[in-house]
């Protein structure tokens, strides 16, 4: 990886060499002629503007990577290479099991993936209808080098480069065939991967064809085959963190008291009766925690793929000064995530209704079972009776209330949740130049399509209301209808129990989704220089571009009724337009005085119109310093937006089931300094670990607002040749962020205000969250600031040529301001430093690369170095975190958190490479080479450890062979 002004160095230095060439081999040359030469030096765009310039060297900071460098990190996609970059934060990729969907995106600032633009070619990739693009889709092998632009770029872009810019560049001219084949394999001998391409090219005078094939697959590791990721909480006693839903299964009601007094306030009007099912029918007491579910050993770990791509790109000249060029691409992801058994939840804790009837032939209680409070609220003895809304003459003093029916179905197997992802893009348009008053104008019409479709189907999902109806009266279930046996047990061993493949048949469905995503677009720009100023030519660029973006997510009709055991959802769908228009100017200012070699600005604004948000203008201001030919200092400001994707403003409302801490737990009186506790019986205890929230998207969000300010020099000092160093400081504020606030951060926050957020939390009478509303919303903002740097040195000795890359970011302030949607009140979180889930924020990330060449061997060794973080450390509010969170709270306070450190860490990669001639080089390299653990998390979901930061535990071996001829 190195800076755009190595790059730029690199021109000056092809330049010299060949006038070198030239003067070597015609003698001297006229002052017209060297003239001519400098005149014929191509003009070409660099990510950040639409103006062709001969100086690289821009007021935006841009790092390029290189095939090289892609090569060096020794994976399979695109986006696992530019998440490793430093400035990337945390996003999915395909260590994501649980909420993963087979995608790899691209975070850069970790302010959001969808705040980053990818582009191919400086042109817009499809995103999905989530508004992020899925890099997995765009094959290594047809790459040339990858751009990223750290900047705000909206004014030249549009919508979407609010953090950055990923403008991937892929191989122009090639002329011959080239094939690759690379196989790996974890060092426990599981997570095979292979990726295997094969590219033609030809080219000649008039224009350049190429094709290219690429073939990749994946396969699991299973979150058992690591100790780290074998138990639900790493660390802590057998059964601790396991879910509430064993293969035994826990039926926790509670009994009428017949001693009830209404009149004696210590006098309970419900007893509790907490059993777990026993192996032969009949019930056995409920013990924590060894009976609650390990469920952990059968998650997958990391998720299998299989990806097919096709690409190609054409380039004909039509005249010497117009010519057409189109690019088409086809891919294919099948996917897929593996969870343990279906969970069958029902009862008053989850709010979800059932019945188990008395005279069910597998009832082991011998009496009805309910959540109807009208069966076991006696109208005699309860205070009020007539303010509850109840019916008298339902009700069955023997009945008790169904609080927790939990039972894993182990019968019916994994629950499976597989992709089938086709994408489709075309490119095409004219390009061309011509002349007026002396002077060279460039311009280029293009049309875009990209469609993407998306089929998912699920496995081992259960119709609650066929559950509801095999649990009721064996009266009214009839045809088809079997009455289910919950009771009895079930080994911890897939497809085996005490339901049979008949009530399996009844009660299971395998869901069938569809989700799309489609872009067109038309665009024409034209640029140019206008007239000569003292200090050099004013230079313009400007466009027009007509955009049309939609989707649709079609969730199974069991799905969208709500009547599922998993995550039930609404269909989305919906659709917008935007017309826009820019103009960018480079304006030269002052040019060879003292101090000053040359000092430009730089200017961008463009014109949006959108269908359903209206009109925004958003500019931008850059400023170029070249002191000297050694020192460079550069500066921009710049305005930002974002619409919100189609997912963000239709998703249908959908329910969720994340790990959460009720901070709540032991009611208001085990919680006197939590206000938002308030209310909340001293009885009350979390009753499982996942808690349900529904999530879906806002119709009336607004788009986003941003401003970004970069500053900062390049010194590339003439004395010490081969060395080259930046330094750019970063500060991007956000307004009318769209985003959901964290269901863990609406618990804390209610329950440290007794106001804040509280509005979207629901609870029963007993205390439990029987639901929490976690959906899209504008908050009030979100900023970050910091700086990167990057150091580079390359030097030649007698024992071969070395080069060094050190590149960094530390993040000073990562802040989300959260503002109640009712109170009007807000509050402001900083991230940076700070770990959760799936959101690792380290201070400092950096990457230092040496490599070797020496003759036909060549030598890699990349250091991924990520800074320490602390979190919020909330085990059992007791034992265990004094045991195992770094800091824990003293046990003798009132008040006060634990929390945890992740130390700081690093990954060491290495390869070796070796050239066995002209046509065939061979590579084999090690990532992780000294086998170094993810650091330890108690606040992320699943694993023990975040996959958004932290690579799985093992070393990855693997080998590449390259093919040319």
């Amino acid at each position: 990886m190195f800076t755009n002004s190595k790059l730029a160095k690199s021109v000056k230095l092809a330049c010299a060499f060949g006038a070198a060439s030239t003067i070597g081999f015609t003698g001297a040359v006229n002052a017209q002629e060297t003239e001519e030469a400098a005149d014929a030096v191509e003009k070409i765009e660099v990510t950040g503007s639409r103006i062709r310039r001969t100086d690289i060297e821009g007021a935006n900071p841009v790092t390029v990577m290189s095939r090289v460098d892609i090569e060096k990190f020794g994976v399979t996609s695109i986006g696992d290479v530019l998440q490793a970059i430093p400035s990337a934060g945390s996003a999915i990729n395909t260590n994501n099991n649980n909420g993963g969907n087979g995608t790899t995106t691209i975070n850069i600032r970790g302010i959001g993936s969808n705040r980053t633009l990818v582009l191919v070619n400086g042109k817009r990739w499809a995103p999905g209808i989530g508004g992020s693009v899925d890099l997995n889709n765009i094959p290594a092998a047809i790459i040339e080098r990858i751009e990223v632009l750290k900047d705000g770029a909206s004014a030249v872009y549009g919508s979407d480069a609010i953090a950055g810019v990923v403008n991937i560049i892929t191989r122009q001219d090639f002329e011959g065939v080239q094939a690759s084949g690379y196989i790996g394999q974890w060092g426990e001998g599981d997570g095979n991967k292979e990726q295997w391409d094969i590219g033609f090219g030809t080219a000649n005078d008039k224009g350049n064809v190429y094709f290219n094939i690429s073939y990749v697959e994946e396969e699991p590791t299973l979150a058992g085959d690591r100790e780290i990721s074998s138990v639900p909480v790493f660390g802590t006693p057998a059964g601790f963190g396991g879910s509430s839903a064993p293969p035994q299964g826990r039926f926790h009601v509670f009994d009428q008291n017949p001693n009830f007094d209404p009149l004696d306030e210590d006098s309970a009007q419900f007893l509790s009766n907490n059993n777990e099912g026993d192996s032969n029918g009949g019930l056995a007491p409920w013990v924590e925690p060894t009976s609650r579910f390990n469920f952990a050993p059968f998650n997958y770990l990391s998720t299998p793929q299989e990806r097919t791509n096709i690409y190609t790109q054409a380039r004909y000249e039509l005249t010497d000064n117009v010519s057409v060029n189109v690019t088409g691409f086809y891919g294919n992801r099948k996917s897929e995530q593996a969870l343990a058994p279906t969970p069958l939840f029902l009862g008053t804790a989850f709010a979800e209704n059932a019945t188990l009837a008395a005279n069910h032939p597998f009832n082991p209680f011998n009496r009805r079972i309910t959540t109807d409070a009208s069966y076991f609220t006696n109208p005699e003895t309860t205070p009020n009776y007539d303010t509850l809304g109840l019916d008298p003459t339902l009700y069955d003093p023997n009945a008790s209330e169904m609080f927790l029916f939990g039972r894993r179905m182990m019968e019916a197997g994994f629950r499976s949740f597989r992709q089938n992802v086709d994408q489709f893009q075309f490119n095409g348009g004219f390009e061309g130049v011509f002349e007026f008053a002396d002077r060279e104008f460039f311009w280029d019409v293009n049309y875009t399509y990209a469609d993407i479709t998306q089929n998912t189907s699920t496995d081992g999902l259960l119709n609650m209301d066929r559950v509801r109806s095999a649990l009721g009266d064996p009266a009214n279930c009839t045809g088809e209808c079997v009455p289910l046996n919950l009771f009895g047990g079930a080994p911890e061993v897939i497809g085996e129990g005490t339901i049979t493949q008949e009530m399996l048949d009844y009660i299971t469905f395998t869901a069938q989704d569809e989700l799309n995503s489609s872009l067109e677009s038309y665009s024409a720009n034209i640029s140019g220089e206008v007239f000569e100023l003292p200090a050099g030519y004013l230079a313009f660029a400007a466009g027009y571009e007509k955009r049309w973006q939609s989707g649709y997510d079609q969730p199974d009709a069991i799905i969208a009724a709500g009547i599922t055991s998993g995550n039930a959802r609404l269909p989305t769908s919906g659709a917008f337009s935007v017309e826009e228009a820019y103009l960018e100017l480079a304006v030269p200012l002052l040019s060879d005085m003292p101090g000053v070699e040359q000092l430009d600005l730089e200017l961008a604004t463009r014109y949006s119109d959108y269908s359903n948000f209206g009109d925004t203008t958003n500019s931008k201001v850059g400023l170029k310093w070249r002191i000297n030919e050694d020192l460079l200092v550069r500066g921009t400001w710049s305005e930002a937006f974002r619409a919100p994707s189609i997912d963000e403003l239709f998703s249908g409302n959908s329910d969720a089931f994340p790990p959460l801490t009720d901070p709540c737990n032991g009611g208001a009186a085990g919680n006197p300094n939590l206000p938002g506790c308030a209310g909340i019986p001293a009885s009350y205890v979390q009753p499982n670990s996942q808690i349900r929230i529904t999530v879906g998207g806002n119709a009336n969000l607004q788009a986003e607002e941003a401003e970004s300010f970069t500053y900062g020099f390049v010194y590339s000092p003439a004395q010490i040749e081969g060395l080259s160093i930046t330094f750019d400081v970063f500060d991007i504020e956000v307004d009318r962020a769209v985003s959901s606030v964290g269901a863990q951060t609406i618990l804390n926050a209610c329950a440290e205000t007794g106001e804040t957020l509280c509005s979207l939390i629901t609870r029963g009478a007993g205390g439990n969250v029987v639901d929490l509303f976690n959906g899209q919303i504008n908050l009030g903002g979100q900023t970050t600031s910091g700086f990167d740097y990057n150091v580079a040195y390359n030097f030649e000795t007698e024992y071969g040529d070395f080069r060094i890359n050190w590149d960094g970011t530390y993040i000073d302030e990562r802040s989300l301001i959260v503002v109640d949607p009712v109170s009007g009140t807000s509050e402001t979180f900083n991230d940076a430093g700070q770990a959760g889930d799936r959101d690792v924020v380290p201070r400092l990330r950096t990457n230092l690369a040496l490599t070797w060449n020496y003759d036909d061997f060549t030598a890699n060794w990349l250091v991924r170095y990520i800074g320490n973080t602390t979190e919020l450390c909330q085990i059992d509010g007791g034992a265990l975190d004094q045991q195992l969170c770094s800091d824990p709270v003293d046990p003798t306070a009132e008040e006060g958190d634990s929390f945890n450190e992740l130390e700081a860490m690093a990954y060491h990669d290495v390869s070796l490479g070796y050239a066995v001639n002209d046509n065939l080089r061979i590579t084999v390299g090690v990532n992780n080479l000294f086998d170094t653990d993810p650091e330890v998390s108690y606040s992320t979901f699943a694993n023990s450890f975040d996959p958004s930061m932290y690579e799985i535990p093992g070393q990855f071996f693997y080998s590449r062979v390259n093919v040319t001829f």
